[in-house]
């Protein structure tokens, strides 16, 4: 139950602190992903992994979903380069309707799960995993955007 009220108050906290405006740095872009992974590494250490066909499908559906909804959060949130040359990004609409299409998804799937019995729920470990993997690769996305335009302004004489 603990651990539900930590994703309950960590993840809208994560999502919040990315529709203000922040500084985009390399150390910026691993807090998110290594909270939430390091979350699910200690929760699942012990427990049971969910096995079987099912539960192996289940899986990669939820990471994939994680992945290609991070890939396109990355890709839409604005980056920008202000006056003193550090890099700047702000969610905006896209970025929390992504969000939400992520959390409705993994409800839907758990639903589905729970109520067929096809294949078994996500445990809160895999749920902390994949949403570290898509902030993970969000960031990623972010960091290619901004970043190395950075590094290629520093490195062309002025």
């Amino acid at each position: 139950m603990l651990l539900f009220i930590v994703l309950a108050v960590v993840l809208p906290w994560s999502i919040w602190r990315q529709m203000h405006r922040h500084t985009v740095t390399p150390r910026s872009l691993v807090k998110l992903p290594i909270l939430f992974a390091g979350i699910g590494v200690l929760v699942q250490i012990g427990s049971p992994l969910p096995h079987g066909r099912a539960a192996a499908t289940a899986l990669i559906v939820s990471v994939a979903a994680s992945v290609l909804l991070g890939v396109w959060r990355g890709a839409v949130i604005p980056v920008w380069r202000t006056q003193d040359g550090s890099w700047m990004s702000q969610g905006n609409r896209t970025t929390i309707a992504l969000w939400v299409a992520l959390i409705a998804f993994k409800f839907a799937l758990g639903t589905v799960g729970s109520v067929t019995g096809l294949f078994p729920v996500e445990t809160i470990g895999e749920i902390f995993l994949t949403l570290g993997l898509s902030f993970a690769v969000q960031n990623l996305v972010v960091a290619r955007r901004s970043i190395p335009q950075a590094i290629r302004a520093e490195q062309i004489p002025a």
